[in-house]
């Protein structure tokens, strides 16, 4: 069994899996583990090109209610698109109450500032053809919408043409 992917496509495959990839990720009175069923847990992995987000604060995800056993069965996998858009996550285990499982948190180091601003360039007030350009360009573009709103998208706009 494979992820089938779609080359373009970002994929993110969450859940309790009920298997470890290393026998020291199940501890207690049944530190019994299958070696095929690893072994088959890493094919899968492996054959889907997927990659594992880290667990930071804990290393297991579930426990005994009687905290005699303890596995790292809850996981978070994702594929090299994934990671191209949001290099930077980790998987932040949060404080268990009614279930035997931790919460998972998917977070990410990278900050979001929103959109690029428009950037001026005065140099560009020199260029000969310039005004008749922006002029030309700015009276295009037709926006319907509140003021804001439209100068943000002529603006856009406006950038997506002078990089041509």
């Amino acid at each position: 069994m494979t992820v089938n992917q779609n080359q373009d496509a970002r994929v993110c495959v969450v859940g309790d899996f009920n298997s470890i990839r290393r026998p020291e990720e199940r501890v207690g009175k049944r530190e019994s583990f299958n070696r095929r069923e690893i072994e088959q847990f890493e094919e899968f992995i492996t054959q889907s090109n997927l990659t594992e987000i880290p667990l930071v604060g804990w290393a297991y995800t579930w426990y005994r209610l009687d905290g005699t056993c303890k596995s790292k069965i809850g996981r978070i996998f994702v594929n090299n698109e994934w990671l191209k858009k949001w290099p930077d996550q980790y998987l932040k285990g949060l404080c268990r109450s009614f279930s035997d499982h931790i919460p998972l948190c998917l977070q990410s180091n990278t900050k979001d500032w929103g959109p690029r601003p428009f950037r001026f360039i005065n140099s560009w007030l020199l260029h000969p053809q310039f005004k008749e350009f922006f002029r030309a360009k700015w009276e295009r573009y037709s926006i319907e919408a509140w003021a804001g709103f439209r100068l943000k998208e002529k603006l856009k706009l406006l950038r997506n043409d002078l990089r041509k």
